[in-house]
C-alpha cells in the first residue's frame, strides 16, 4: 500500500501542477475542509509535522456523494492510512495547495511552472529549485505545492524532468545548459539537500551562486551527510544566509526573498 499511495499521490500532484487536473466543485470543497482539519488536529506536534489527517476526517471527506466515484482524490485518501510518511506528506501538501487556490488571485500554477527543457523568458519573479535529482525523492514537486499553499506568486523553474531521455546522447548537455542558464535567470535559488544522496553538482552550484551574491534560500534535511559542510561554508562566504532544516521553512524563506518586481534587462 505504501507504493500505491506514493504512485497515486505523485501522479495526481503532477497533474495538478501541470494543469491537467482540478478537483470537481464538491471535491474541492471537501478538500479545503480536510486541509483545515489537518492543520488543527494533533496540536502543535501535528502542525510541526505539516498536519495530521485522521481516519475520522478522511471518512468525512469520503462520505457518499453522487460524484464520489469520479473523484481522483478518493483513491488517494483511501490509500492514505497505509502510506509511507513521505507519501502522506505529499498528500497533505496537495490538499493545502488546493485549499488556497485563487486566494490571493494568481494565474493558475500551470502558467507559472517551467520544467526543463522548456525555456523561461518572462519577467515575473522566479524561483529555481536547486538540489538533488538522481537518487533523491521528488522533493521539487512538494516544493511547488508548498509555494502554492502559502500563495507565492513565483514562477517555478524546475530542473527535474518528468522523464529524462537517458538514451539520447545530447540530453545531458541540454540539461546542463538549461540549468546553467536558468540558475542565472532566477531571482531566487532555493537549494534543498535531501538525506538520501551527497548531490555534488548541487553543492558546486551552491558554491558558485553563493559567490555571485545571488538571493539564496538554503535548507538541508537534518540527516544530510554534508550538512555541517553547508553550514560552515555559508557561515564563511554568506553569513546572512540561514540554513533551514525543513523544506517548509526553506520554501518560506525563498518566498520572502522574492522581489516585488524584477529589474531583469
Amino acid at each position: 500500500m505504501t507504493d500505491q499511495l506514493q504512485n497515486l499521490a505523485g501522479e495526481l500532484a503532477a497533474d495538478y501542477v501541470h494543469g491537467r487536473w482540478r478537483p470537481e466543485a464538491t471535491e474541492d470543497h471537501r478538500a479545503r475542509i480536510l486541509s483545515a482539519q489537518a492543520s488543527v488536529e494533533g496540536g502543535l506536534d501535528g502542525l510541526a509535522a505539516g498536519g495530521v489527517l485522521t481516519a475520522a476526517s478522511i471518512e468525512q471527506m469520503l462520505r457518499p456523494h453522487p460524484e464520489l466515484g469520479s473523484w481522483r482524490l478518493a483513491p488517494v485518501l483511501r490509500a492514505y492510512p497505509d502510506g509511507s510518511p513521505a507519501a502522506q506528506a505529499l498528500v497533505r501538501d496537495l490538499l493545502d495547495a488546493i485549499a488556497v487556490t485563487g486566494f490571493p488571485l494568481l494565474p493558475p500554477r500551470s502558467l507559472r511552472y517551467i520544467e526543463s527543457p522548456a525555456p523561461y523568458d518572462g519577467t515575473a519573479p522566479s524561483v529555481f529549485l536547486g538540489g538533488g535529482i538522481t537518487g533523491c525523492p521528488d522533493w521539487q514537486l512538494r516544493a511547488v505545492l508548498q509555494l502554492d499553499a502559502i500563495g507565492s506568486p513565483a514562477v517555478v523553474l524546475n530542473p527535474r524532468r518528468a522523464s529524462f531521455p537517458l538514451g539520447e546522447p545530447d540530453a545531458t548537455r541540454e540539461q546542463t545548459t538549461w540549468e546553467y542558464q536558468h540558475l542565472r535567470l532566477a531571482d531566487v535559488i532555493l537549494f534543498w539537500f535531501c538525506a538520501e544522496a551527497i548531490q555534488p553538482i548541487a553543492l558546486y552550484e551552491l558554491g558558485a551562486h553563493a559567490a555571485r551574491g545571488t538571493r539564496l534560500a538554503v535548507g538541508t534535511h537534518p540527516g544530510y551527510p554534508r550538512r555541517l559542510d553547508v553550514l560552515e561554508q555559508l557561515r564563511l562566504a554568506r553569513p546572512e544566509v540561514s540554513v533551514h532544516d525543513s523544506l517548509h521553512a526553506t520554501v518560506r524563506a525563498a518566498t520572502a526573498l522574492l522581489p516585488a518586481t524584477t529589474t531583469r534587462p
